[in-house]
């Protein structure tokens, strides 16, 4: 599993969510560029998604119920990205449960450290 500081490479065929235009996300918004958070595949389209992230968070979380008293969702290993020269470019995906992006089986490319700047 990843962890904070991490740097991986994302590339065409991964499921994200990002912020990306509501025209890639939903069928009936076709033409609005207004940005929501949703699940994304990089592609041609969203090829910019695709590139080298820092890991700066991993939580557990998403977990709840189904419809059922036995269908239950466990929390799995949320990870939050930041692009590296792209500090504006931000992805989460998960790494472990049931949910629609899911990147199960990626390796660091390298690793970071947080170092503070006196501004």
């Amino acid at each position: 599993m990843l962890k904070e500081g991490d740097i991986i490479e994302l590339t065409e065929g991964h499921k994200v969510y990002a912020d990306i235009p509501e025209h890639f996300a939903y069928d009936n918004k076709k033409g609005s560029f207004k940005l929501t958070h949703h699940e994304a595949k990089i592609d041609d389209q969203l090829a910019y998604l695709a590139g080298r992230y820092v890991v700066y968070k991993v939580t557990q979380d998403g977990g709840g119920t189904g419809h059922g008293s036995n269908d239950v969702y466990h929390n799995g290993h949320h990870v939050f990205c930041e692009k590296i020269n792209d500090r504006d470019v931000r992805v989460d995906f998960y790494q472990s449960g049931c949910f629609t992006a899911m990147i199960e089986h990626i390796e660091p490319v390298g690793c970071a450290k947080r170092q503070w700047a006196e501004c």
